[in-house]
């Protein structure tokens, strides 16, 4: 019952918005020199510029529906000006097709965060979820990370908590790190500040950040929610996994390996609501920062996806002695 009472309060909630998101839709947007943090003014001039821009970015715009009465832009408006703001408006000095190209790849950025956060807000999900967190633990996971230091533990998008749970019992403390409020109260219901001598610390992120200290954490651990995440959104948690870990820390990162079958494709219209993201990206993205590929392979139907070769388990390390 609580539940379907939680479906309820987040869809009241939305109401609102999406009131505000119909009027937007039928006012026509302003030019970028007035309105430079506006993602539907950089849509309208990116439609007015489209032949000029680069192949990558009008198939982009294409898969990601990039239109000015676009009902999801004028949905998260709000929260793209927010985060995206003040780079749209540092590119609005010179937008050249180069600057309109990464406006576009910034709007893609935060209206597939915002979108993954808005699905996963409330519902009936993590308790299905739940019902198969034991078997993909014993089969896929502790295999894998069974050798890592779980000592002081940094779980991103916790969710509600189902993996926290295995987590907790080989950890001495976690820091739960989820993009929607509604998930981090939900865990800190379920598991409060300490529980059976492990220790919880809980942080919201705006969706692309691990906001804790440099350096304080031995393993960084996500499964079966990156899987959604961008490619570009992904590339942030990856150097962030960076700074966050401690020399000779690791991560284990579940994601998707859709993109090689539908690159700069949009997640929302794939398989299993997979992004872009790949297991060669991965490890580019691992080498960009430093980290190593200690283990990597990809996951499909064996380990009870939809497709074979959907995803990708990667095991990344940080060397104990960085340069």
């Amino acid at each position: 019952m609580s539940t379907e009472i939680d479906v309820f309060k987040a869809k009241l909630k939305a109401a609102p918005g999406r009131l505000l998101s119909q009027i937007r839709r039928r006012i026509p947007p302003p030019p970028i020199g007035s309105a430079p943090r506006n993602p539907r003014a950089w849509i309208a001039l990116a439609r007015e510029k489209f032949s000029s821009l680069p192949p990558k970015t009008q198939v982009l715009m294409d898969h990601h529906d990039l239109v000015v009465d676009s009902a999801k832009i004028a949905f998260f408006q709000g929260y793209v000006e927010k985060e995206a703001g003040q780079k749209l408006q540092a590119l609005s000095a010179h937008p050249t097709p180069a600057g309109i190209a990464e406006a576009i790849d910034e709007i893609i950025r935060w209206v597939t965060v915002a979108q993954c956060a808005h699905a996963h807000r409330a519902g009936l999900y993590f308790v299905h979820a739940e019902e198969f967190m034991q078997v993909q633990w014993e089969r896929t996971i502790w295999p894998i990370i069974r050798d890592e230091d779980l000592g002081s533990t940094l779980e991103l998008a916790c969710g509600h908590g189902r993996n926290t749970e295995l987590l907790r019992r080989h950890a001495k403390s976690i820091d739960l790190v989820d993009v929607n409020r509604t998930c981090i109260d939900a865990c800190e219901r379920r598991f409060g500040s300490q529980k059976d001598g492990c220790t919880f610390r809980y942080h919201l992120t705006t969706g692309n950040s691990l906001p804790v200290p440099r350096g304080s954490i031995s393993f960084v651990y996500t499964w079966d929610s990156m899987v959604h995440f961008d490619k570009l959104v992904v590339r942030d948690y990856v150097h962030e996994v960076f700074r966050v870990l401690k020399p000779g820390g690791s991560a284990f990162l579940h994601h998707s390996n859709y993109g090689t079958v539908a690159p700069n494709s949009n997640w929302i219209k794939n398989h299993g609501s997979r992004s872009d993201m790949t297991a060669e990206l991965m490890r580019e993205y691992a080498e960009e920062v430093g980290l190593k590929i200690k283990f990597q392979r990809l996951s499909g139907t064996a380990d009870g996806w939809g497709m074979d070769d959907l995803d990708c388990l990667s095991l990344l390390a940080k060397p104990a002695q960085v340069v």
